[in-house]
């Protein structure tokens, strides 16, 4: 890994006027960052995960077979596969939901319904979502 030249970092913060709570939080995980010993190819990849998991966005391994889409309202139907958005909440929520997958068990009112089908703890048995929330396996 490249070292981080905290002179520059300094002055591009200056520079843009950025917040000084923001700068500091800058400084303090660039600080630890260089510290950290990763080859140049897996930078990038640490970076991505930092990124979704400081966002609470969910981290899936997808298979290489499956095709997701957005839901379109009125073009789910019960028994079909959705997975929550990975980045659909935030917070605890977040944390709780985003990524999960499930089978629609009823479209009720504009929400779609699921029950989990991903193995994970809770079960998710009746879970109520937007359908903006949503991604549906089309293949």
């Amino acid at each position: 890994m490249a070292d981080v030249d905290m002179e520059w970092v300094k002055n591009q913060l200056q520079n843009a006027k950025v917040k000084k709570m923001v700068g500091d939080s800058v400084i303090k995980l660039l600080q630890t960052w260089g510290e950290v010993k990763i080859t140049e190819k897996l930078e990038q990849e640490a970076i991505e995960v930092f990124y979704k998991l400081a966002n609470n966005q969910a981290l899936v391994k997808e298979s290489k077979e499956e095709v997701w889409t957005s839901v379109i309202p009125g073009q789910v139907k019960v028994a079909d596969e959705v997975r929550v958005k990975l980045d659909a909440f935030t917070g605890e929520l977040g944390r709780l939901h985003n990524g999960r997958r499930g089978k629609v068990v009823a479209v009720r009112y504009g929400d779609v319904i699921i029950k989990s089908t991903d193995g994970k703890e809770p079960l998710l048995d009746g879970a109520h979502y937007s359908p903006y929330k949503l991604d549906k396996l089309v293949r």
